[in-house]
């Protein structure tokens, strides 16, 4: 018998409708899938996240070396300068006072300072006489 006809009434009552196991499992499955796809979403966010930080990071930190090495490489002009030798003098002394390290060795340099002033001899270097030596500067000077 059911209450309402305990009470007397005509109405019918609404029972909840009791849920079987299918239905338990169905919603528990439905559950855990709607959790699985909303992992899915936030790791393919954090994903993308860490993506695009790791290309700014490397676009940014590109720039930055590659300002820092201009900065620091200055550019350097040749210039030719005439000396002359002092006693004691040779063109090894003159390679140590105005070569650039970075562009010559000492050999080279001489070979050059020899190319230059036409000597074949190293003999022909003595106290008195004017060569023509290159060097280099950062600074700019105009003609």
């Amino acid at each position: 018998m059911k209450r309402s006809e305990m009470n007397g009434s005509n109405e019918i009552e609404r029972m909840p409708r009791r849920m079987d196991l299918g239905d338990l499992r169905r919603r528990e499955i439905l559950r855990s899938q709607k959790a699985r796809r909303r992992r899915e979403r936030l790791v393919k966010k954090a994903v993308l996240i860490c993506v695009f930080a790791c290309a700014l990071i490397f676009v940014f930190g590109k720039f930055a070396l590659h300002g820092k090495a201009e900065a620091e490489k200055q550019h350097k002009f040749k210039y030719y300068t005439s000396v002359q030798l002092s006693y004691g003098e040779t063109l090894w002394s003159l390679s140590e006072k105005y070569m650039d390290e970075e562009l010559y060795t000492n050999a080279s340099y001489i070979e050059e300072v020899k190319s230059i002033n036409h000597i074949h001899d190293e003999d022909d270097v003595m106290a008195g006489k004017m060569l023509i030596v290159p060097y280099y500067s950062t600074e700019y000077i105009a003609n």
